[in-house]
C-alpha cells in the first residue's frame, strides 16, 4: 500500500508543473518561509521572545528528533528501493521526514499564536509533504512518521509554554 500510494504521487513528478512546484516547496520555499517566519517572531511579533523561543525550539527537536531516528531504523529512500530517478537527490535516510516533522511542528506552535496562522501552516506542511513524495524522497509513511514526530514535539513544547 505504502508504494502504491508512494507511486500515485511520484507519477505526478512526469507532469513539468508538478516537478517544479515540487522542487520549489521542498527547498527554496521551506528556506523563505523559515527566514519570513524567524523575522517575524523576532522583530514583528507582540510576544517576540515566547513566539521565537516557541517556534525555534519546536523546529529545533522536531528535527533533531527525526534526525536521530532516521540514523537509529536507517530506512533507505524510496529512490534507492524502488531503482527510480528521483527528481532531486538526498544522501541520508529516509524515516521519519525531517521536512514534515519541523513544519507540523511549527503549525502546531502557530495554532498557540494564531489559530490563522496555524491553519496557513498545516496547508504549507501537508503541500511540503506531498511535494516530498512527488520528488521520490520520500514514502507516504515517511511523511506520516515526519507528522507524528513534529506533532509529538510541538505538543509537549506547547504544553509547557502555556503554563508560562
Amino acid at each position: 500500500m505504502n508504494s502504491n500510494i508512494f507511486y500515485l504521487f511520484y507519477n505526478l513528478s512526469k507532469i513539468p508543473f508538478f516537478a517544479k512546484a515540487s522542487l520549489f516547496l521542498s527547498y527554496p520555499f521551506t528556506y523563505g518561509v523559515l527566514t519570513l517566519l524567524i523575522i517575524w517572531s523576532i522583530f514583528i511579533s507582540k510576544s517576540k521572545i515566547y513566539n521565537f523561543s516557541l517556534l525555534a525550539l519546536t523546529g529545533f527537536f522536531s528535527w533533531f528528533t527525526s534526525d536521530m531516528l532516521k540514523s537509529i531504523l536507517k530506512i533507505n529512500r524510496p529512490f534507492i528501493t524502488e531503482h527510480i530517478i528521483p527528481l532531486y537527490k538526498e544522501t541520508d535516510y529516509s524515516f521519519p521526514s525531517s521536512h514534515m516533522a519541523v513544519f507540523t511542528a511549527i503549525a502546531v506552535a502557530m495554532f498557540l499564536i494564531d489559530k490563522r496562522a496555524g491553519f496557513i501552516f498545516s496547508i504549507i506542511a501537508i503541500l511540503i509533504g506531498i511535494s516530498r513524495i512527488i520528488l521520490g524522497v520520500h514514502y507516504p509513511s515517511d511523511i506520516l512518521g515526519g507528522f507524528i514526530v513534529g506533532l509529538i514535539i510541538s505538543l509537549i513544547f506547547t504544553e509547557i509554554y502555556k503554563k508560562i
